[in-house]
């Protein structure tokens, strides 16, 4: 899918950018091979940096060049669709008045692709900047409906998508979690998807997360890339950290109070392993008490509401990365993309994640967040 995704890239922006251009053939095939490589970056990246299709290990200055040109070319590709909208517009008015085509409507044309493509530079420049900055603080206050008196006030602190990699480093980590520390939460949880690569590539890029800190603990599930980096060895490292892992479970979180649940991802059963089990993961469960579900991906919402479920928190889209393509991503995901939505009787907040996947390190208008839900009784 990726590598037709490519193609499909490098061929239409090449004839609809590079072939009109008055140029010597010399020329024409020498942006057509930079056209190649940023359209297939990661197969490159891939055929350089080892067997992690999403993970290759090279310097941090590579990747981020070629996620920068894949980014230009991602932009330019969609920025020359909307302008082709217009041209055909223009065109049909031409038709209808029985005018043709001139030599200046196509420099004019050219002139409009090369401004497309120095805007879509800016544009990734701009979102790469915004991909990569540590995240800020979100607060938000949830009202649910069966909260004990003695659960009143609790926060929860959220982390999702962290995406450990070759651009995500312990530095970075390390950040998050002074960030995280600094609001005191109850609850610590990990909504998935913590990195892209392996146990001993990039372990002690996540070695940080055993400083965090909070009252009745720190509590994850694994998200998809996770499957895709290892799966067994992960779900090992991670409670070395301190980090207890919710896999089809639950676990009291102070108390009686609150029954904090965890899935397994909705792609395990692709990859041969247990499946999302939400019925598992409440069984035997307190009555009385708070209900939350983590679950990486928010798709599972309207089941976990059935489940009685109070409180989903997820994560996975990334907000959608940038303003506007944030509908599209909510299509892939039942709906939902980013804050805080109702489902039934409870309540569902997707995170836009602390981090961002190196593949596309790109937000515009859509930061990356740490966020701390304050519970109150409705």
């Amino acid at each position: 899918m990726i590598l037709i995704f490519g193609a499909l890239l490098a061929v239409y922006v090449f004839c609809r950018a590079i072939l009109p251009l008055k140029l010597k053939w010399g020329w024409k095939l020498l942006l057509a091979a930079l056209l190649a490589v940023a359209a297939f970056k990661f197969h490159l990246l891939h055929l350089f940096g080892g067997p992690m299709f999403f993970s290759p290990v090279l310097p941090e200055n590579v990747l981020l060049a070629a996620a920068w040109l894949f980014s230009v070319l991602f932009l330019f590709f969609f920025l020359l669709l909307a302008a082709d909208v217009v041209r055909a517009l223009y065109l049909l008015v031409l038709f209808c008045l029985r005018r043709n085509r001139t030599e200046r409507f196509r420099i004019i044309g050219n002139r409009v692709n090369v401004a497309l493509l120095f805007f879509s530079a800016v544009l990734a420049t701009v979102g790469m900047i915004g991909g990569t900055r540590v995240p800020q603080v979100k607060e938000e206050t949830v009202a649910v409906n069966r909260l004990p008196e003695e659960a009143d006030g609790l926060t929860v602190a959220v982390l999702a998508d962290l995406h450990v990699d070759g651009i995500t480093r312990e530095e970075r980590i390390r950040k998050i979690v002074e960030r995280t520390n600094a609001l005191n939460p109850d609850i610590v949880v990990i909504a998935g998807d913590f990195v892209d690569g392996t146990v001993p590539v990039h372990g002690g890029d996540l070695r940080p997360l055993a400083d965090l800190k909070a009252r009745y603990g720190v509590f994850g599930v694994p998200g998809n890339h996770e499957y895709y980096s290892g799966y067994e060895e992960w779900m090992e490292f991670l409670p070395t950290l301190g980090i207890r892992m919710l896999l089809n479970e639950h676990a009291p979180a102070g108390g009686e109070a609150v029954v904090l649940a965890g899935v397994t991802d909705p792609v395990a059963g692709i990859m041969g392993k247990e499946e999302p089990d939400i019925s598992k993961a409440l069984k035997d469960a307190p009555e009385k008490g708070v209900r939350i579900l983590v679950s990486h991906q928010p798709r599972l919402a309207r089941e976990a509401a059935a489940h009685g479920v109070d409180l989903q928190v997820s994560g996975h889209t990334h907000g959608g990365m940038i303003a506007g393509v944030d509908r599209l991503v909510a299509c892939f995901n039942e709906g939902f993309v980013s804050g805080l939505y109702t489902v039934g009787n409870m309540k569902l907040y997707v995170s836009n994640g602390a981090g961002i996947w190196n593949g596309f390190p790109i937000r515009i208008g859509v930061p990356s967040e740490i966020v701390l839900i304050r519970l109150r009784k409705e």
